[in-house]
């Protein structure tokens, strides 16, 4: 009778649930519909109509808040817009559309965070100190040069393009003069000079605004004229010693007349180099595109301790959330590949191996379930290629026992015991190993499930036994994507005896009046984690763009050659059926 009363109450319970989730979903309010459904659905998880309104609830839910999302977009509230998307996920979790539209708005407004927070000091340093560099040209006519010289000698043409731009040219003494043929137009005064030095061998040294001096492009004239500068660098993220290797591999070529000199200050993490200015700005530019910070990763951890069999109810029962299952006995699948995958199995393959990645609303399932404990739910913060750890039990003494002899040549032993600790519970170790740029994380998992097993009885003494599972995987996931592990089951047996005292204690009848119950129970430690970057590596435009540094032998910042350009042509006029294009006149 209570039996049947008990059924009878859980029915009315689950189709109140569904009758509330109706009404709801009438109403427009699917968050809370959702709710009412998976309560149902988890009174009475054989109804194939509960999970098909849970099912529409989760998709009218995610496009109520995909539409709020874009009104607050359009009115211009990000930070409004970002919880509604990250809502919407909760519900559609497979959206790839949906997660790279909150990652794009979550980027944006970590970029103008960044914008918006006061400059470091040490930056208002360094823009002050790349003002005091040499002295440049600064000729009182800017209008670009229209000259056309035949068989004329170089130092008259010099002199006259002085003359045009308000400049004053000296020479080497030991410069050769020699007549050329030259005609320039619609160039720039630096342009032009740059032509002519290029064409004769020869170079030019900027004295002052209103004065150069030319020479021959010789290693002895470029070691006379061309200064050198020291500079330290104060590198703050990346390894000075690092940065100094780079260095010299790139900026230290032969057929250069003056070879950089570069030191790293271990100690104070700085580079010193000595050099010429146009090679010291090169090592500038090659500093700052490598000298970032590592990227900060903070990862939402969540332990759940889940009754095995209520979990292959709610939890991995997934064929009405278009779960899929990925097959990798060997390396981990790839990051586009459907949300199950199976670690590396050295010992063979079996169902408590399984770890399955699955839609975080499963989760809630879970949570929600009364056999159902929640563990754990830190967040663990850190940088990237920095060790992660979590640790969730206790240390156990575990005794050591060694024999050392009584005397030399003795039979005796006198045993000495020590007592070690072996840490028992849920450890779990994950090191980010690498951020990508375009957003994606790489994590290095290690999860451990161990506890203590009843005590052996070795020569007298009782001494601690010990089980463990292990796995090692590794993931991919993009910035904000969940993914769930399951698998590391445990199993405690309980055995209990009950009768009448006395009686069922006797060999014989102990079976007529007692009653043997061996009761098995399974969980399984359900572990969900979602990593989100929180600081990227601070990458600007200048660092993707090439540098140019000149020839090999005159290395020095510019631009890019230039290029033959024309006008794109036009594209065909359309065709109308049935009409021939009428040819070409």
């Amino acid at each position: 009778m209570a039996v049947a009363i008990s059924a009878l109450l859980a029915g009315c319970a689950t189709g109140r649930a569904f009758a509330r989730g109706e009404a709801a979903g009438q109403a427009g309010d699917w968050e809370s519909a959702v709710g009412f459904y998976r309560q149902a659905l988890q009174n009475d998880p054989d109804r194939p109509d509960y999970k098909i309104a849970l099912e529409r609830a989760m998709v009218a839910a995610a496009n109520m808040y995909i539409e709020r999302g874009r009104q607050f977009e359009a009115s211009n509230q990000p930070d409004e817009a970002l919880r509604a998307y990250r809502k919407a996920q909760e519900f559609e979790p497979s959206n790839r559309q949906l997660a790279a539209k909150a990652a794009d708005l979550e980027r944006t407004l970590r970029d103008r965070q960044e914008a918006a927070s006061p400059r470091p000091e040490m930056e208002k340093l360094r823009q002050q100190a790349r003002r005091s560099v040499e002295p440049v040209l600064s000729p009182t006519n800017p209008e670009p040069l229209l000259i056309n010289f035949v068989n004329t000698g170089l130092r008259d043409i010099l002199t006259f393009i002085g003359n045009y731009s308000g400049i004053n040219v000296t020479f080497d003494r030991d410069f050769q003069d020699r007549s050329i043929t030259l005609k320039l137009e619609g160039v720039s005064l630096e342009q032009g000079l740059q032509q002519i030095m290029i064409a004769n061998q020869l170079f030019y040294k900027v004295l002052n605004e209103r004065t150069i001096i030319v020479a021959a492009d010789s290693t002895q004239k470029r070691t006379q004229y061309e200064e050198q500068v020291i500079r330290t660098f104060f590198i703050s993220h990346a390894d000075a010693t690092e940065l100094s290797q780079l260095l010299v591999g790139l900026i230290r070529v032969a057929g250069q007349a003056i070879q950089p000199q570069i030191v790293a200050n271990k100690t104070a993490n700085t580079l010193t180099i000595r050099a010429t200015a146009p090679v010291v700005q090169i090592a500038e530019r090659i500093i700052d595109a490598n000298d970032k910070p590592r990227a900060e990763v903070m990862v939402d951890v969540q332990i759940l301790e889940v009754s095995r069999e209520r979990a292959k109810r709610y939890g991995l029962d997934l064929g009405s959330y278009s779960a899929s299952l990925v097959f990798s006995p060997e390396a981990a699948p790839s990051a586009d590949s459907k949300p199950f995958n199976l670690n590396t199995i050295s010992t063979g393959v079996s169902t408590a191996d399984f770890y399955l990645a699955v839609p975080s609303a499963v989760v809630r399932f879970l949570e929600s379930d009364s056999q159902t404990k929640v563990l754990a739910k830190p967040n663990l913060r850190g940088t990237e290629g920095q060790k992660l750890s979590l640790n969730l039990g206790e240390d156990v003494p575990v005794p050591s026992t060694t024999f050392t002899p009584l005397a030399a040549g003795g039979a005796s032993a006198n045993p000495l015991t020590s007592y070690g600790y072996r840490t028992i519970g849920i450890i779990v170790d994950m090191t980010p190993t690498r951020v990508t740029y375009e957003g994606d994380i790489i994590l290095d998992i290690t999860i451990e499930n161990s506890a203590r097993g009843q005590d052996t009885n070795i020569a007298g003494q009782n001494l601690p036994s010990f089980f463990s599972r292990k796995v090692q995987t590794k993931l991919r996931l993009r910035d904000g994507e969940s993914n769930l592990l399951a698998g590391l089951l445990r199993e405690d047996e309980r055995r209990s005896l009950t009768g009448f005292p006395g009686v069922m204690r006797l060999p014989i009848v102990k079976q007529l009046f007692s009653n043997n119950d061996n009761n098995i129970k399974q969980t399984d430690i359900v572990m969900l984690l979602t990593p989100r970057i929180i600081r990227t590596h601070e990458l600007k435009a200048s660092d993707l763009s090439p540098i140019y540094i000149g020839t090999q032998s005159n290395m020095s910042l510019g631009g890019p050659p230039p290029v033959i350009g024309g006008a794109e042509p036009e594209p065909p006029p359309p065709v109308t059926p049935g009409v021939a294009p009428s040819p070409a006149a």
